[in-house]
C-alpha cells in the first residue's frame, strides 16, 4: 500500500509540475547573445554567397541565341503577302547540347492587363457548348464570330458572323500564331512541340467541344494554345515553342518563319530564341545576383554587430 501511495503522490507531483510549466509559458527560451547573432549572420551570409556563386556559374554555362525578326526586311515585307513566309540565316558559334529550347519572345505586349486576363470563359474552354448570353460578361468584348474577324472554322467550314466565338475572349483572339522550322544544309531539324504546356493544363482544363471542327476557330487542345493562355506577368516575356533533342553544332542554320503575328499595332518586337537549360531552367542571372546581395548584407550585419560589441566592451573597460 505504501508503495502504491508513493507512486500516486509522485505522479500527482509530476502532473502538477507540468501544469505549472504550461501556465508559466515556455520552459526554455533562447536568449540571443552578440556572439550567437554574429555567427548567425556570418553563417547565413556565407551560405547565400556560395549558393549565389554556384547559380551565377551555372547560368554562365547556358548557351543562348536571340534574333529579332519583325524588323528584318524580308520578314517585314512578308506580312504584306498571302503566305507570310520568310527565311533568316543564323550562325551558331557554340555547341548547343540537347535539350535545346525554342522560344518566341514578345516585347511591349501587356498580357497582365486586368481586362485582358478576365476575358475568357473557363467553362467554354472545358468543352461546354454555351450560349452568347452565358459568355457575354466573361468574354467581353470578343463574343461573336464578327468580333473575331474570322470567317472559317478550324476545319475550314464557314462561320456566321452572329455565331458564338469559340473560344471567346481577348486572350484567345490574340493567340500568337507564328510558326518556325529549323534546317542546316537543307536538312530539316525536328522540333518537338509536345509536352510544352503545364501538366494541369494537359489534364482536362482544355477540351474541344462537340463538333468542334465546325464550330471552333482554333484547336483548344493544341499545346501552343495552352501555353499562350497562361498570361505573362511582364510586358517582355518568352513562351516555349518546342524542344530540339539533337545537338546543334557550330555553323550556319536557316530559320523558316510563318510570319503571321502583327506587332506594329502596339509598337512591339518579336524574336526567335534558342537556349540550353540546366536544373534551374534557362538563362537568368537575377536569382544568383539576389543570393549574392543578401549574402553581402548578412556579412555586413555580422561585421557591424561584432564592431559594436567590441566598442561596447572597450567603453566598459575605460570606465
Amino acid at each position: 500500500m505504501d508503495a502504491n501511495n508513493s507512486r500516486r503522490e509522485e505522479e500527482k507531483y509530476r502532473n502538477k509540475k507540468k501544469t505549472n510549466i504550461m501556465k508559466r509559458g515556455f520552459a526554455w527560451r533562447p536568449v540571443p547573445t552578440i556572439f550567437s547573432t554574429t555567427m548567425c549572420f556570418l553563417i547565413t551570409g556565407l551560405i547565400f554567397l556560395v549558393v549565389g556563386a554556384v547559380l551565377i556559374y551555372m547560368t554562365s554555362n547556358i548557351k543562348e541565341f536571340v534574333i529579332r525578326y519583325d524588323n528584318l526586311q524580308n520578314c517585314a515585307e512578308s506580312q504584306n503577302t498571302t503566305n507570310n513566309k520568310c527565311e533568316i540565316e543564323i550562325i551558331l558559334k557554340d555547341t548547343y547540347y540537347p535539350p535545346v529550347m525554342v522560344y518566341y519572345q514578345l516585347e511591349n505586349f501587356y498580357q497582365d492587363h486586368r481586362r485582358y486576363i478576365k476575358s475568357k470563359s473557363l467553362n467554354q474552354l472545358k468543352g461546354q457548348n454555351l450560349t452568347i448570353s452565358e459568355i457575354t460578361n466573361e468574354c467581353d468584348p470578343i463574343i461573336t464570330v464578327r468580333d473575331l474577324g474570322l470567317s472559317k472554322s478550324v476545319g475550314g467550314f464557314e462561320l456566321n458572323d452572329s455565331d458564338i466565338a469559340n473560344p471567346c475572349g481577348l486572350i484567345a483572339k490574340s493567340l500568337f500564331n507564328d510558326t518556325y522550322g529549323v534546317s542546316m544544309g537543307g536538312i530539316p531539324i525536328f522540333i518537338n512541340e509536345t509536352n510544352i504546356a503545364w501538366d494541369s493544363d494537359l489534364k482536362g482544363r482544355y477540351k474541344n467541344g462537340y463538333n468542334w471542327t465546325y464550330t471552333q476557330w482554333t484547336d483548344v487542345e493544341n499545346e501552343h494554345f495552352m501555353v499562350w493562355m497562361r498570361p505573362a506577368g511582364l510586358p517582355d516575356f518568352r513562351k516555349l515553342w518546342g524542344r530540339i533533342n539533337t545537338r546543334l553544332d557550330p555553323g550556319s542554320y536557316k530559320i523558316e518563319i510563318n510570319n503571321n503575328f502583327p506587332v506594329s499595332d502596339f509598337d512591339g518586337k518579336k524574336s526567335f530564341v534558342l537556349s540550353t537549360v540546366n536544373i534551374f531552367g534557362g538563362k537568368n542571372n537575377f536569382l544568383g545576383i539576389a543570393y549574392l546581395v543578401v549574402g553581402f548584407i548578412c556579412l555586413i550585419m555580422a561585421l557591424l554587430f561584432w564592431v559594436g560589441y567590441k566598442n561596447y566592451n572597450l567603453d566598459k573597460k575605460l570606465n
